[in-house]
């Protein structure tokens, strides 16, 4: 067995622990920007602001799963990650626009949680590559090996 097979056939028994790690951190960055969207002093609560946290709170149940799944190379869940990150690019443009567009977001504000967003779907994209990247390779690995 060469060293390229040797960390291949590892990982049958090792965690895909980066992509996790990727999420976890996506997620944190997540429950940031709904706070910096939701709890400025300017910020009048309405039924969209009770849809960005509802959605928010299903879209962190589904990302802590997506990372759950990761871990051990499941290559849909990696997939699942980029239809998670588009429903985040699509939040960009609801409630933070929206409050941007009546004032109640200064431009700054705005920006960083624009910027923090685009770090999350960043980190759960290349997170989604990882998983699956890896989970092709154990899969030919497994193949090659005859298991």
């Amino acid at each position: 067995m060469n060293d390229k097979n040797i960390k291949v056939d590892k990982m049958r028994y090792q965690k895909n622990n980066i992509s996790y790690r990727l999420v976890l951190l996506g997620m944190a960055l997540s429950v940031y920007t709904l706070f910096a969207t939701i709890t400025p002093k300017a910020v009048v609560p309405t039924l969209s602001t009770a849809i960005e946290i509802l959605l928010n709170i299903i879209l962190l149940l589904m990302t802590f799963l997506a990372a759950e799944k990761c871990r051990s190379y499941d290559k849909k869940w990696g997939i699942y990650l980029f239809i998670i990150s588009g429903i985040h690019a699509l939040r960009m443009f609801y409630e933070p626009l929206k409050l941007y567009r009546l004032g109640q977001l200064t431009s700054g504000q705005y920006t960083i949680i624009v910027d923090i967003i685009i770090a999350t779907i960043a980190l759960y994209v290349v997170a989604g590559v990882i998983t699956i990247q890896k989970h092709n390779a154990l899969k030919a690995h497994l193949k090659e090996i005859g298991e």
